[in-house]
């Protein structure tokens, strides 16, 4: 093709978009993606403090540990170079979905790849740091998640085995039944002793129980002990038990994957 051929032919082309005989191809665009968060359990969430006070690293690894996070490293960061503003979240490429989880806990903390080969994430307190997100409301428990263990603390006999037996017709899971293993003698009607993780579950054991009190241990599961007193009476007539909501099913976490991934 000869030189003024190729300017008439670049010329009609230019015509033809000013008469729209073409389209302009349309500019791409990308939309984040949602997916399922990983489960809180099934990676390691390291707490790091790079900021100005002290053992704040410990505090949020307690409530971390709450909210049902792995919790593994607590403990100062150890990077020789200052972190910013809110904080940092470390992660390797395996750990991105996890990282972009743990985000939603301070949705200003900046986002880091390191080289890692698993799945673990470092959460890094920075100067600016303030607080966790809000704890999302728990769901409520039912009695079909409660292992009860009933110690009777009376010179009553089989008074522990009846009203396991009767807690169990009525939903709850059968634990132990025995004298206290801690040789408590409770005066009063009964107690209901409960780990950190089990607050839910010993409200709901109350409901059945008059006139309880309730006393807190180191445990780490989620299952209470009733402990029948001296003016034991028997549990609160079915028809009078406080129900529970209605089950719903719960909703999965969804974290945003932003487009560029």
């Amino acid at each position: 093709m000869t030189f003024p051929g190729i300017l008439i032919g670049t010329a009609g082309v230019t015509t033809a978009y000013a008469g729209k005989w073409f389209t302009a191809p349309p500019l791409l665009s990308c939309t984040a993606v949602e997916r399922v968060a990983p489960a809180k359990s099934s990676f390691t969430l390291n707490v790091l403090n790079a900021g100005a006070v002290s053992g704040e690293a410990g505090v949020v690894a307690s409530e971390l540990r709450k909210r049902g996070y792995a919790v593994g490293s607590v403990s100062n960061d150890d990077v020789l170079r200052s972190v910013d503003g809110s904080g940092e979240i470390r992660y390797g490429r395996k750990g991105y979905d996890q990282a972009l989880y743990v985000q939603q806990l301070v949705p200003s903390a900046r986002l880091v790849e390191v080289d890692r080969p698993t799945t673990a994430v470092d959460l890094v307190l920075g100067p600016d740091y303030k607080a966790l997100t809000p704890r999302p409301a728990r769901p409520p428990v039912y009695p079909k998640d409660i292992v009860v263990n009933v110690y009777n603390t009376t010179y009553y006999e089989n008074l522990g085995t009846t009203t396991l037996d009767q807690l169990v017709k009525r939903g709850f899971k059968r634990g132990e039944v025995s004298a206290d293993p801690m040789k408590t003698w409770v005066r009063e009607f009964a107690v209901i002793r409960y780990g950190e993780k089990g607050d839910l579950a010993a409200k709901r054991l109350a409901t059945h129980v008059p006139n309880a009190t309730f006393e807190m241990d180191a445990r780490q599961d989620t299952s209470v002990d009733l402990l029948l007193g001296m003016k034991w009476k028997g549990l609160i007539p079915v028809g009078q038990v406080e129900k529970p909501p209605p089950y719903v099913a719960p909703k999965p976490t969804m974290i945003s994957v932003p487009c560029e991934r």
